[in-house]
């Protein structure tokens, strides 16, 4: 499917979970090849996933989304390193990396929302350590300016963005999964 969709030299490549299911060794092989294909051709690729492993080794920036909104954005070490919404802190804290060997897997409480019957405000609100009663409001965005990890700026949608507790080492548990 990959290189049907490769084939007519698109501008754009939109790849949804395209490597799921995949042994390693073959995933390993498709996303080298897609990497060197769509440099050679100029395409821009937007690369769907929930496997962040996979994520930090591919992509220059990254969207992270909450029950369909956008809650982080940025570069991706810049977003996976110093993640300031406490969904993608729960994602990466939920990394069997991100815990000590022998220890229960961190998770993220309560269950996700029904997307026809979304809260007001924030969607992530319920399951969040930080809610407050402004989160039935919609979230502010919180910009910090383009760094040195590039042109983009790192976007946060929420009331009460900020970095992780220290207990959670989130920058070695991301860099053992790259």
């Amino acid at each position: 499917a990959i290189a049907i969709a490769l084939l007519h030299e698109p501008d754009l490549l939109i790849a949804d979970e395209p490597t799921t299911a995949l042994d390693v060794t073959i995933q390993a092989q498709i996303l080298s090849q897609v990497q060197q294909l769509v440099r050679e051709r100029g395409t821009s690729l937007i690369w769907i996933s929930h496997d962040l492993s996979v994520v930090a080794g591919l992509v220059d920036e990254i969207a992270v989304m909450y029950a369909g909104r956008l809650v982080e954005h940025g570069p991706v070490n810049e977003v996976l390193d110093r993640p300031q919404h406490p969904y993608t802190q729960g994602l990466i804290g939920s990394l069997p990396s991100a815990n000590r060997r022998g220890q229960r897997l961190r998770q993220i409480p309560g269950m996700a929302p029904n997307l026809l019957e979304r809260p007001p405000g924030c969607a992530f609100a319920p399951r969040c350590a930080r809610a407050s009663a402004a989160c039935t409001e919609e979230p502010p965005q919180h910009v910090e300016p383009a760094t040195a990890h590039g042109p983009v700026a790192h976007r946060v949608s929420c009331f009460h963005p900020g970095p992780v507790p220290e207990n959670a080492p989130i920058t070695a548990a991301v860099a053992a999964r790259r």
